[in-house]
């Protein structure tokens, strides 16, 4: 079975890659951090190049995710302070009906960015005469002020008979009166988070994606939230193997004691297990990749070890860079904090290791109940 990369997805990968180094450079990531204002031309380039709707449904299966662990990578390696994984995962929701081809097309071409609630947390909609009542909170919203829709699964009251069954993914849009916004503080700065207060906001089929209750709401998220731990998984290679090798170069410099600090043999031991886990850590995502692309019935369960482990490395490994650097690596002035704070904040999002190892170990547990239960 061949696991490595197609020619065209290299060039996908090189092309993102040459794009970010050009129009997202150290120097723009700390400009939005004092804007927190995403930029026009990366909107517009990602638009131009047809990146995002890059992941395609195919029954219980999704075409494209390949192409997008390396896109998503890529983004990690320049920092890149843009919602690429809510606009990615958003767009795949999008594509699983019919009903919302405009809004698809604009946000492929650029002209309409997307957000997810991760976290609907008090959302509820009640029946009206013209439709549905949407009042509530989203919390910690990524990039809301810019973006222009809002996905997010809510309860519509009465369209099942758990609050599991009563949920839906629908379409918000970010600028209706009903809608406001508070900034929260975070600790990465390329990643602007919102809580979204709702009050009536007039829902009707047109905002519904998929369908209504019964379960529905609740799969599709599931899906979805699946779809962005893998690719934040693959943005954490990206952010660490970047920090990785910059570290290395920092060391084939600076000097201590009239030699360079590459030649000690504990930074060595250091540079080697850092590799070790980038690359480890890079064929968990890959693997999974091939599994949720390819409809193998483990796949779940490899997105989780791929997440729970890309976490527990980029954390480990930006950490090391910081160490490494020395004095200077605690500095405002050096660009290895900001891959830090990138790896923190992603290691927690869209479960964090602990809830991953806990998916795992109960698979194992039930592989090695069945196997006892047969050999009976």
């Amino acid at each position: 079975m061949f696991f490595g990369f197609t020619e065209e997805e290299k060039m996908v990968q090189k092309s993102v890659r040459n794009m970010l180094e050009k129009h997202c450079q150290t120097e723009d990531v700390r400009k939005f951090m004092e804007e927190q204002t995403v930029s026009n031309k990366i909107k517009e380039l990602f638009g131009n190049q047809g990146l995002l709707g890059i992941l395609e449904p195919n029954g219980e299966e999704v075409t494209g995710v390949t192409y997008a662990i390396l896109i998503a990578q890529e983004a990690g390696r320049a920092l890149l302070p843009y919602p690429l994984l809510e606009n990615v995962a958003g767009l795949y929701a999008l594509k699983t009906c019919k009903q919302h081809g405009d809004l698809i097309e604009k946000v492929e071409a650029g002209n309409e960015m997307l957000t997810i609630a991760w976290r609907p947390e008090s959302a509820e909609a009640f029946a009206t005469e013209d439709g549905y009542s949407l009042s509530g909170k989203l919390c910690e919203v990524p990039f809301a002020a810019d973006a222009d829709q809002i996905i997010a699964s809510v309860r519509i009251s009465g369209k099942g008979n758990t609050p599991q069954e009563e949920e839906t993914v629908v379409v918000i849009s970010k600028d209706h009166p009903s809608v406001s916004l508070r900034k929260l503080p975070g600790t990465d700065e390329t990643y602007p988070i919102y809580d979204v207060a709702i009050n009536n906001y007039p829902l009707s089929n047109a905002n519904i994606v998929k369908g209504i209750g019964m379960g529905t709401g609740h799969q599709l998220m599931n899906k979805v939230k699946q779809l962005g731990a893998l690719l934040a998984a693959s943005e954490m290679v990206g952010s660490s193997e970047r920090a990785l090798y910059d570290t290395v170069e920092y060391t084939k410099e600076r000097k201590q004691f009239g030699v360079v600090i590459a030649k000690f043999q504990a930074l060595k031991h250091m540079a080697a297990e850092m590799y070790l886990k980038v690359e480890s850590a890079k064929s968990a995502v890959e693997y999974a990749a091939w599994a949720l692309e390819s409809g193998d019935p483990e796949a779940e369960l490899s997105v989780s070890i791929a997440k729970s482990y890309a976490s527990s490395a980029a954390k480990k490994v930006t950490g090391d860079a910081i160490q490494m650097q020395g004095g200077i690596g605690f500095t405002w002035e050096n660009d290895m904090h900001l891959f830090f704070k990138r790896a923190t904040r992603t290691a927690f999002l869209y479960g964090d290791s602990y809830t991953h190892n806990e998916k795992i170990a109960k698979a194992a547990i039930d592989a090695i109940a069945g196997a006892s239960s047969a050999a009976k």
